[in-house]
């Protein structure tokens, strides 16, 4: 092992919505889409627009709106106004979630944040989260590098910026396409935070069958892991079952997954 690999740092990161903070349940694209009466397969590309753009205020949002789908009407701008106006202060923290951060800190892990969001509910979870702002030495946004999960972006910046060793570091999210399985094809160990089971039906599911790959470990609430033993996560992958997720996924299966992901983009 070379001396760079020995030198190099542990890092946690986590995504922000859902599993630091909780807030409305339906997406900011989704109701946007809907506000505008868009077609179903328009929601994508409506959620990489406002997903991976720095919006000054929502003045500008609508100004793309109306250049990139269609002209809106002066209630269609007072609604975005509105939800814009409603996400500043949306983001409320998840029971335990700055101690489980300050835990993982305070173990030696730096820490990260890789999360799809946009600047109005980043502004809402520094609001409601400042501590575990104040920790993080890392924040890899969509809205800022104008790349989303599962693109392997963020995660690729976070680990640049905090000098970590994939093998060393961990992921921690609720999405298994968005968080779990970028992170495993990047060898990072992973915890799946399946809060919200009912969305994650079906990679639940998949896992279970033995279909996709399971993460390290998997707790119902982030307040969990308060309790667990983090020495799990110590050693170093050698040859380990996420080491090459290409060896352990079949074709069909691999395909499978690919499919799933694009279906999952074309939903936000």
């Amino acid at each position: 092992m070379s001396i760079k690999k020995l030198e190099s740092q542990k890092a946690v990161f986590f995504d922000i919505g859902s599993t630091l903070v909780e807030g409305p349940e339906i997406s900011p694209a989704k109701y946007i889409t809907r506000l505008l009466e868009l077609p179903v397969g328009e929601s994508s590309r409506l959620g990489q627009l406002i997903m991976c753009r720095e919006y000054k205020g929502w003045e500008e949002l609508c100004c793309d709106l109306d250049e990139s789908f269609r002209p809106l009407t002066d209630q269609q701008e007072a609604e975005i106004a509105r939800l814009w106006e409603g996400q500043e202060t949306a983001a409320s923290e998840i029971n335990e979630a700055t101690a489980v951060v300050a835990r993982f800190a305070g173990e030696g892990y730096q820490v990260g944040l890789v999360s799809n969001i946009w600047a109005p509910y980043y502004r809402s979870f520094l609001k409601a989260c400042p501590e575990i702002a104040r920790i993080s030495g890392c924040a890899a946004l969509s809205f800022q590098t104008g790349k989303k999960k599962p693109s392997f972006a963020l995660l690729k910046k976070g680990l640049s910026v905090l000098g970590a060793d994939p093998q060393r570091s961990i992921m921690i999210g609720d999405t298994y396409l968005e968080d779990i399985l970028p992170a495993m094809e990047l060898g990072l160990k992973t915890i799946w935070v399946l809060c919200r089971p009912e969305r994650e039906k079906r990679a639940a599911d998949q896992v279970q069958k033995g279909n996709w790959p399971p993460p390290d470990l998997t707790v119902s609430r982030i307040g969990e892991l308060l309790k667990t033993d983090l020495t799990l996560f110590n050693k170093l992958y050698t040859g380990g079952r996420f080491l090459c997720i290409n060896q352990q996924v079949s074709e069909r299966d691999r395909a499978s997954l690919d499919i799933v992901k694009k279906k999952k983009q074309d939903e936000e």
